[in-house]
């Protein structure tokens, strides 16, 4: 009896391990491969990216730039036989995030769902690629909680602590805007930058650092006021200028007019104005969708000061996110030699990371905004000498903080004959941490 319960022991034993190795031979002894969003994370345009969002980080947001997605929700990865057949994204919003995107647009819709089916159905918050009507909304699309969930879990990380995001609420909730705003609220509450009051659009005199310092890192925006408590969480467009400015991208004029059918160049100045773009067949279709954000469009409007260039079907490949780097050449800063840590600008308006103690000419800046290359050259430490002494302490070492800060010095440095010009950035103290 004793041998036969040894046999068992033994049989069961070698089962397992025999299981165990059928198990690894399917599954791969490896990590799992690397996504195209994982490689990304790694490449040059990520982290140029993240540099330029530490160059406005102390800007008024009517000049900062926020990367940003149209109708974010809506993409394929949420795919289903009954809801968002005919996406704008191929990526999670949590991939949205991951690829540099920091302002996402979502669609409420107070929509009757099959959620919770058969004991939790009923209205609820949707995210839904509907009409003001609900007209192409799916009783199956997602819960608004599934969103909130993913920026939740991306901007809790770490790493994410000194950004900041935008939300644009597009609501059509119908009066229910308590149950969409207990959704948020559990979520992010605790970090979402509130008005002052009721009805306020966002001043644009802040900033992201102020964003930062008051411990918050979102914003929520959307178009118009209800009056209710939505309205104290919610900002009603942006300050000073009624409802939330947007067009779509075919009425973007390019270099140097920067215009629009509906905005100036002015305007950027003073607002965060944002250009959409969508792809969708369904737009195709009823013939509208003219307006494309190409690369060539996206490097035109960081040219011109677009604070929100919203994209649809953006990819880890994708030209459009190194379009968007109006800073430094490609490659760059690669602190050639270990000793490059202070930024210039080179004749092409590209940046460079060199070695500070080269001699070139200064980028110096007014309160105003206007720009002045000095006579002078020297070292990187006597920028603020120079521009200082040359203008009767009228300017400032200054660094472009936007695309069209970048142009303009870009263009001036040529009717003044500079082919480079010193930047006020450097990453002396830490390398890699670029710090105006």
């Amino acid at each position: 009896m004793e041998r036969t319960k040894q046999y068992i022991v033994q049989i069961a034993s070698l089962t397992l391990i025999l299981l165990a190795g059928i198990m690894l031979t399917a599954g791969g002894s490896g990590p799992p491969p690397e996504s195209p969003v994982d490689k990304y994370q790694r490449s040059w345009e990520h982290r140029a990216l993240g540099i330029q969002r530490t160059l406005d980080l102390r800007a008024p947001l009517s000049r900062a730039v926020f990367l940003s997605t149209h109708n974010s929700y809506n993409s394929s990865e949420y795919t289903t036989a009954a809801s968002y057949w005919d996406p704008n994204h191929n990526h999670t919003i949590y991939d949205q995030l991951r690829l540099d995107v920091r302002q996402l647009e979502l669609d409420i819709h107070w929509y009757f769902s099959m959620q919770g089916w058969p004991w939790n159905w009923g209205k609820k918050p949707l995210l839904c690629h509907g009409q003001n009507n609900h007209v192409g909304c799916s009783t199956y699309d997602r819960h608004l909680k599934e969103g909130i969930k993913e920026i939740n879990n991306w901007i809790r990380r770490s790493e994410n602590r000194n950004e900041v995001i935008m939300l644009y609420l597009e609501e059509h909730l119908d009066g229910h805007y308590s149950e969409a705003l207990n959704v948020i609220k559990a979520y992010l509450g605790d970090l979402i930058y509130r008005p002052v009051g009721s009805c306020q659009g966002i001043p644009m005199n802040i900033s992201k650092a102020d964003i930062l310092n008051s411990g918050k890192q979102i914003l929520l925006i959307t178009n118009g006021c209800s009056g209710n408590e939505w309205s104290r969480w919610v900002f009603s467009g942006i300050a000073d200028r009624r409802g939330y400015p947007e067009s779509n991208a075919e009425n973007f004029r390019s270099y140097p007019d920067c215009g629009s059918a509906r905005f100036s160049r002015d305007d950027y100045n003073n607002y965060m104005i944002r250009f959409y773009e969508d792809r969708t067949n369904l737009t195709a279709w009823f013939g509208g969708g003219s307006g494309k954000i190409y690369s060539g469009t996206m490097a035109q409007m960081m040219q011109c000061g677009v604070g929100l260039a919203s994209m649809d079907k953006l990819t880890p490949t994708d030209g459009r996110l190194q379009a968007a780097v109006w800073s430094w050449h490609p490659g760059e800063p690669n602190n050639w030699g270990g000793n490059e840590d202070c930024a210039q600008q080179w004749g092409n308006g590209r940046w460079n990371d060199a070695n500070c103690n080269n001699s070139y000419r200064f980028a110096c800046r007014n309160g105003a905004g206007n720009w002045y290359v000095t006579n002078a050259s020297g070292p990187w430490r006597l920028g603020d000498h120079y521009c200082s002494t040359e203008t009767n302490g009228q300017y400032r070492f200054a660094v472009p903080v936007n695309g069209h800060e970048n142009r303009l010095l870009h263009d001036l440095k040529r009717a003044r004959g500079a082919s480079s010009v010193w930047l006020g950035v450097s990453d002396q103290a830490r390398e890699g941490a670029w710090t105006p």
